[in-house]
């Protein structure tokens, strides 16, 4: 038989389990409630602060003028640049902005992608060029955001990018869904990312509509059109020389 210390004993510790269980279910279903809906969460956050805040796409990256270098439209549409004649964007800079015909589609370009850089603006992949060096142009964009109206655009639509050196003007001429999940699935674009063609390349997430993370991507290819000619190769001075 038990004594009375060894009850006492046994009491304190049941009711110290009693105490401790419901706690530590409680944090491992708030975990599991975190790690599933993330996904999920992320987007409406974006979706509430471009809804609601009061700043436009713009001062979202150019608020304090820091990250900018795009001053609006240069006026030149044709002509052929070197790096003298302007400067070159680099890592999260606003450099231009974006606009798609027959869409909602009007925002900044931004050099670079990144979680933080796709909720203020469309962005260029650094696995591109930039528009003008004759080789494929990679922007993207968040489908309940930005780009959210990109399926709404038709082949034979315009896209205008305006950067800080130049216009240029695109055409769509072809659109399609491509999984990401299946193998080689990069033949269906990397001819055009690296081609020796000027390609525009504009993507987002598909369906338009989720807000779940999923491995398809739409995806717009747009001949050019019209816009400067851009050697990052050589300067003026260099050009002249060899020339």
């Amino acid at each position: 038989m038990r004594t009375n210390s060894e009850l006492n004993r046994s009491k304190k510790s049941y009711r110290g389990n009693f105490l401790i269980l419901p706690i530590v279910f409680l944090l491992i279903g708030y975990i599991l409630f975190f790690v599933c809906l993330t996904p999920v969460i992320d987007p409406l956050v974006s979706v509430y602060k471009l809804a609601f805040s009061n700043a436009n796409a713009s001062s979202a990256v150019d608020g304090t003028g820091t990250n900018s270098i795009f001053n609006g439209s240069t006026g030149v549409h044709s002509g052929l640049l070197t790096t003298d004649d302007f400067e070159f964007p680099t890592w999260g800079k606003l450099f231009g902005s974006i606009k798609v015909d027959n869409t909602e589609i009007d925002c900044d370009l931004i050099f670079g992608d990144s979680k933080d850089l796709l909720k203020k603006g469309a962005c260029m992949s650094m696995e591109s060029r930039i528009p003008g060096c004759g080789s494929g142009v990679l922007v993207g964009a968040h489908n309940n955001t930005y780009f959210h109206t990109l399926p709404d655009a038709q082949v034979g639509d315009l896209v205008h990018l305006e950067t800080n050196y130049g216009s240029f003007v695109y055409r769509i001429y072809e659109t399609k869904i491509i999984d990401t999940s299946k193998s080689g699935h990069a033949d269906e674009y990397f001819p055009e990312l690296y081609g020796d063609e000027e390609i525009l390349l504009l993507y987002t997430c598909w369906p338009i509509n989720t807000l779940a993370s999923t491995p398809n991507r739409y995806f717009a290819f747009c001949e050019f059109v019209s816009g400067p000619q851009v050697n990052i190769y050589e300067t003026g001075r260099e050009m002249n020389e060899n020339g």
